[in-house]
């Protein structure tokens, strides 16, 4: 039996989504703290694990057709901060700003400062770097930026994370490379503190939160792989 896209889910069909969802996070952010326990802190694969532990909350399967767009690389980038995009503003609209509000309160709020201010995390920049050929380090960050001024930081923050996102796992960054180690020591203890927030959020307002189903590559039933979500509960127990 094939999963309907479009189909109201069943409470039965939502709840077994939702917990498999909030099981697959929690998993990878308990992964990501004992990364971040070694010595030394293993960052890169830290910060991957986090951005696992999101993406296991907000995440939707991709269309072929979108896949099989001229610009499929395009498609998927913009396909996938609208995504998180959505699933972020529902999160603040249910839960009156609390993800805003955490980025704004210490200690988070000085982490949060330094993502947005770093031009190597901002697409434009990097579009417009690569549209004038620009390579000088002190030239690019020259470049005239954006002001997100009174607008909520939310969605600008984990668009700059994102980028972080794309450098490491697209291999556009080595192995513990010194480039990005700061960019990783500010954006850790942001996605630590929302995936955190965000898992006891979703459980509770899973009704009110669009898009949480259909889960992508749901697990197998039958009498002998029982549902993912029902085993990790009972594991967890």
């Amino acid at each position: 039996m094939t999963q309907d896209m479009t189909a109201k889910p069943s409470p039965k069909e939502l709840a077994e989504a939702v917990d498999l969802r909030l099981n697959r996070a929690r998993s990878w952010l308990h992964k990501s703290r004992k990364a971040g326990s070694s010595v030394p802190p293993d960052l890169d694969a830290q910060f991957i694990f986090l951005w696992i532990a999101f993406n296991a909350l907000y995440g939707n399967r991709r269309r072929r057709d979108r896949d099989n767009a001229p610009t499929p690389h395009v498609g998927r980038t913009i396909s996938e901060i609208s995504d998180f995009t959505r699933f972020l503003e529902a999160i603040e609209l249910v839960s009156d700003g609390k993800t805003a509000s955490l980025l704004s309160r210490p200690p988070i709020a000085v982490q949060a400062d330094k993502v947005l201010d770093n031009p190597f995390l901002d697409l434009d920049c990097w579009e417009r770097w690569e549209a004038e050929g620009i390579r000088d380090r002190q030239q690019r960050l020259t470049v005239p930026r954006k002001s997100y001024g009174g607008r909520s930081r939310t969605v600008p923050v984990f668009r700059q994370i994102y980028t972080l996102r794309n450098q490491l796992l697209h291999g556009a960054a080595s192995d513990a490379g010194r480039r990005n180690r700061e960019s990783l020591k500010h954006a850790i203890p942001i996605l630590d503190a929302v995936v955190d927030m965000l898992i006891p959020l979703v459980d509770r307002n899973r009704a009110h939160i669009p898009g949480l189903y259909p889960v992508p590559f749901p697990p197998s039933t039958g009498d002998s792989i029982p549902f993912n979500s029902l085993r990790l509960r009972k594991k967890e127990s």
